[in-house]
């Protein structure tokens, strides 16, 4: 049976990052300046992966979510810490664009501790009526909307290249290693060129990728040499389909998203 996905909260309600309760606006998860809005088509994750013939939820403008509270919305996201990440996006993408022989590993110019705000905020947002995050809300909160405060020690910022083009939007998966009997939470976003992982262990398994968090102790200004690894490019299902050693659950508020068809007749030549 199809899940539904829900991306419209009601106009008045609980924020999904402060809680607060009051009018509620609409998010673009990517933001707006990391990705151009489109027509999309959105399906839960696990019916894409096992190729069934879901009901597919279209939107319109991109994929938006009205949970948050115009605070956190446009003065923090919008006005604060979607900048930072914008930028880091566009210089990721101007090295992949590039005809040079390019090292595997480049430095970027970025701030990350408000990167990883942006990051967290977007995804914080997939949801309705997503304010609770278990014990740990009201530290993730803070973090948020504190940008002087360090990452909270229990979560890492994983970070890669993403050369392709569907999109994916996942809060409240968890995943299990047989071979090392690694246990985590994570949420993830991807979208071109980058892919993020929120990654919450429960008993310190680490992946292989960068992590923003490893700046934690910058300063929300501070500009530091990001490393980013062009090569070896991860597999486009990184963390959605299960490996041979790992198993992977997903919530309700796990989707893909397609660019939608053109109507009408498609001419090639």
């Amino acid at each position: 049976m199809p899940l539904t996905l829900l991306t419209r909260g009601g106009k008045s309600g609980t924020c999904n990052i402060c809680g607060n309760v009051g009018p509620l606006t609409e998010d673009h998860t990517p933001p707006k300046g990391c990705v151009r809005p489109a027509a999309m088509e959105l399906q839960h994750v696990t019916h894409r992966l096992a190729a069934e013939k879901a009901i597919k939820t279209k939107a319109n403008d991109g994929v938006k979510y009205r949970t948050l509270c115009a605070r956190c919305n446009n003065a923090l996201l919008g006005g604060r810490y979607d900048p930072a990440l914008i930028d880091f996006v566009n210089r990721v993408s101007a090295l992949l664009a590039s005809d040079l022989a390019l090292p595997t590993t480049m430095p970027v110019a970025a701030k990350p501790a408000l990167i990883v705000r942006a990051v967290w905020g977007h995804l914080a947002a997939v949801g309705v009526d997503r304010y609770l995050k278990g014990p740990r809300t009201e530290e993730f909160r803070d973090f948020f909307l504190d940008e002087t405060l360090s990452v909270p020690p229990c979560m890492n910022f994983y970070y890669w290249v993403y050369p392709y083009r569907r999109q994916a939007l996942i809060r409240d998966a968890g995943s299990l290693d047989i071979s090392n009997g690694g246990q985590a939470m994570y949420w993830l976003m991807k979208f071109y060129p980058l892919a993020f992982t929120v990654w919450m262990p429960q008993n310190g398994w680490a992946l292989n990728h960068r992590d923003l968090a490893s700046y934690r102790t910058s300063k929300p200004d501070d500009i530091v040499d990001v490393m980013v690894d062009l090569d070896p490019v991860p597999h486009e299902l990184t963390l959605e389909a299960p490996t041979t050693t790992q198993a992977i659950m997903f919530g309700q508020d796990s989707i893909v998203a397609n660019s939608r068809p053109p109507r009408g007749r498609i001419l090639r030549v």
